[in-house]
């Protein structure tokens, strides 16, 4: 089984996604895993005022970031838990507009959609309305935040993934019963 976390940051989407693949017995892809070392290698520094989704969003790491999740999601193909998907990749590159072509974008957006269709199912953390614990890399601007909310949500409705995607009730947004609602929908 292969199953995806999508939402902006600070939704809890890795504490859950953790949990979730122990409990499904496979392995947890991490997003930062892929992202960090390729942060580490462009010389990114964080800092209060510097948002690592616009870093990320320039074209040659937009394209090595989903290069390497492509090939990371192939290598599992006994199934895996994600926290983050492409979707979130080709929505960064909206933040970053004037460094791509739109054969550019075009070609990340078939990238990015060939590898959601391979996911048995996508779970949606939505905003959580501003809070943001600092990890020492998240960008803690809450619009930023929701902005991305608001085009994940955009693309969640462009590329027709309605039936593949469940949308979590704020209500649960607390680890446990988010963990529980999901195994729900899982049949597990």
């Amino acid at each position: 089984m292969k199953v995806g976390f999508i939402g902006s940051a600070g939704g809890g989407k890795s504490v859950v996604a953790a949990e979730l693949s122990k409990r499904l017995n496979v392995p947890f892809l991490r997003s930062k895993d892929i992202t960090r070392p390729i942060l580490k290698r462009y010389g990114y520094v964080y800092s209060a005022d510097n948002c690592v989704e616009v870093f990320l969003s320039k074209k040659s790491i937009e394209f090595e970031i989903v290069d390497q999740r492509i090939y990371e999601e192939n290598l599992l193909q006994c199934g895996f838990v994600t926290d983050r998907t492409n979707i979130e990749s080709f929505c960064y590159a909206f933040l970053n507009l004037s460094s791509y072509n739109p054969s550019d974008l075009e070609l990340l957006e078939n990238l990015c959609k060939e590898s959601i269709i391979k996911y048995d199912k996508l779970f949606y953390f939505p905003w959580n309305g501003g809070w943001l614990e600092d990890n020492g890399v998240r960008t803690l601007n809450s619009y930023l935040q929701r902005h991305i909310d608001m085009m994940i949500r955009g693309i969640i409705i462009d590329w027709n993934l309605q039936s593949k995607v469940v949308f979590i009730p704020v209500d649960t947004m607390v680890s446990q019963k988010t963990l529980s609602f999901i195994e729900e929908k899982l049949n597990i």
